[in-house]
């Protein structure tokens, strides 16, 4: 089970106590249902120009379900939406979208910014026209001493979704967790907001409150907290800052 909040301002308390949280549950028989209805209606109500809407999924810590949500929730834009919809697999560590999906993605969204490969090359239908997947970047190695070697410049990310904008009407990126890839939420100021997925009985308030300082810090526009995985209620330590 899921639960959505979210705030026009956000304020530091973070949401007021008087605002129900939305009951989701994200399980494959759910994606044409009320709930999931609730989490894409409030983020298609957030204020954005004709260009196409593009929105950052994040999980505040690894194995928080956010691959989970962002495909469920980019199947339901695609039948809900008067428009092309992508799904972008920015993870370059784990490539979940890429593995489920078991589609083959030898060109990535950077190689067609580069010019080595044409968009269209770097797009793959995923189940039906309307929604395509690609992988934001070719796989990274996990080395030893934990250093990172990314060839993806900030500026050259504001390009491909600046032209990924000009294509479709909906854009998901499915981002890798801050603990896996430290400068994921860079990706957020170029986006229309970010949407972050906790774990609500193994996430720790700290690390929450330090993605939120981070997307903040970026420029970039926190727009909802997803509690994801709860079993009865959402974790007290929550409710203590709402």
């Amino acid at each position: 089970m899921m639960a959505f909040l979210t705030s026009k301002a956000w304020p530091m308390s973070w949401w007021s106590r008087k605002q129900e949280p939305v009951d989701m549950t994200v399980d494959r028989a759910a994606i044409a249902g009320q709930p999931l209805f609730s989490l894409f209606n409030k983020l298609a109500m957030m204020p954005h120009g004709p260009e196409g809407y593009a929105i950052q999924i994040i999980g505040a810590r690894p194995g928080a379900g956010a691959s989970t949500i962002a495909r469920a929730l980019a199947e339901f834009a695609a039948v809900n939406v008067d428009g092309p919809v992508l799904l972008v697999d920015a993870d370059p560590f784990d490539r979940e979208q890429v593995r489920l999906s078991e589609i083959p993605l030898p060109n990535s969204l950077h190689d067609a910014q580069q010019g080595l490969v044409s968009l269209d090359d770097a797009l793959r239908p995923l189940g039906t026209a309307d929604l395509m997947l690609a992988a934001l970047t070719q796989p990274i190695a996990r080395r030893a001493d934990g250093n990172v070697t990314w060839s993806l410049s900030i500026s050259a990310m504001g390009e491909i979704v600046g032209q990924l904008r000009q294509r479709f009407r909906w854009i998901i990126f499915d981002s890798a967790p801050p603990q896996n890839l430290a400068f994921a939420h860079v990706l957020s100021r170029f986006v229309n907001g970010t949407v972050i997925v906790v774990e609500a009985e193994r996430t720790r308030l700290p690390v929450v409150q330090q993605l939120i300082h981070q997307i903040r810090a970026n420029g970039g526009k926190p727009v909802g907290l997803v509690i994801n995985k709860r079993r009865l209620l959402i974790s007290e330590f929550i409710y203590r800052f709402l």
